[in-house]
């Protein structure tokens, strides 16, 4: 069986209907979605923005990840999406979607995927605090 991996580091504003869209096959039944969407605050302290920054080998990494769960039973088609550069509040930094015959297993490799990306993926976040200060995290 043909699985469709996509798997994109990108400055560009990412487009989830369009990204959820592309994984839509006839031989899927379910597609669920994650959006990670930049929040106003974090740790009890007020977010103005974020800037993320990549490893060069971040897109490869974040195929890597993608391409381990298409073996899947019933998963046939992942797009994961990352975000780099300047964000604002409300801006889409992640949009992962996985079309699968069952919802149980579009749920599963979807939830996975997000996990997996959260604990492997070399990107790294400084974010503007509304105080003035900034704050970097997820670095080695």
């Amino acid at each position: 069986m043909t699985h469709t991996v996509r798997a994109v580091i990108t400055d560009e504003p990412l487009d989830a209907a369009a990204i959820c869209a592309a994984t839509r096959d006839e031989l899927c039944g379910a597609v669920a979605s994650f959006v990670g969407v930049v929040r106003n605050h974090d740790g009890g302290a007020g977010v103005e923005s974020i800037d993320y920054s990549a490893h060069p080998l971040a897109e490869e990494t974040l195929r890597v990840i993608a391409e381990s769960l298409a073996d899947r039973p019933g998963v046939h088609r992942i797009e994961a999406w990352h975000r780099v550069g300047h964000l604002e509040i409300g801006d889409e930094a992640m949009v992962v979607a996985v079309g699968a015959e069952h919802r149980a297993q579009a749920f599963g490799a979807c939830e996975a995927l997000v996990e997996e990306v959260k604990a492997r993926l070399p990107i790294w976040k400084k974010q503007y605090r509304t105080d003035g200060s900034h704050e970097w995290s997820g670095l080695p």
